[in-house]
């Protein structure tokens, strides 16, 4: 399968929100507010087509602080913010090349430590991507799995 990462453009903004949206991840009003930060998302593009998206955001409205209590990273935490591949474009590595990319592009940042709130469907897939299971809660009533990775071990 031959596809391409890159940087989210303005162009190609409206494209990767409806990417997002069709995996019914949140709310369209959600997805444009968290996309419009473009320079936080990268994009898998195979032909003239996005097929993948992935960004990070930080918490600064304290948004998993009720469900982490204690265990909250902090406002200054980087977070793996909304993720998604085109279904029939699961399983050939485009997710795991788009984490890839976040991870290198944080570490260029001097970001040590990434975390993810995550649906406990997908709790798996990031542990076999070296995510920790921190703890498990609750936002907003859904359950949610929250895991770290230590991003300095891996070089």
């Amino acid at each position: 399968m031959n596809f391409v990462l890159s940087s989210l453009t303005r162009e190609r903004l409206q494209e990767a929100i409806d990417v997002v949206f069709e995996t019914g991840l949140d709310t369209k009003e959600e997805i444009e507010h968290h996309l419009e930060h473009i320079d936080a998302h990268y994009v898998a593009i195979d032909g003239d087509k996005i097929i993948g998206v992935i960004g990070w955001y930080q918490d600064t409205v304290n948004y998993a602080t009720n469900a982490m209590g204690d265990k909250f990273p902090g406002p200054e935490a980087y977070w793996v913010g909304f993720f998604a591949v085109q279904e029939n474009y699961r399983g050939k590595g485009i997710g795991y090349a788009l984490l890839q990319k976040l991870e290198s592009a944080l570490k260029e940042k001097g970001v040590n430590v990434l975390w993810v709130s995550s649906v406990p469907e997908a709790g798996k897939y990031y542990e076999r991507q070296n995510y920790q299971l921190v703890m498990e809660g609750r936002i907003n009533g859904n359950q949610k799995y929250f895991l770290s990775k230590n991003l300095s071990q891996n070089s």
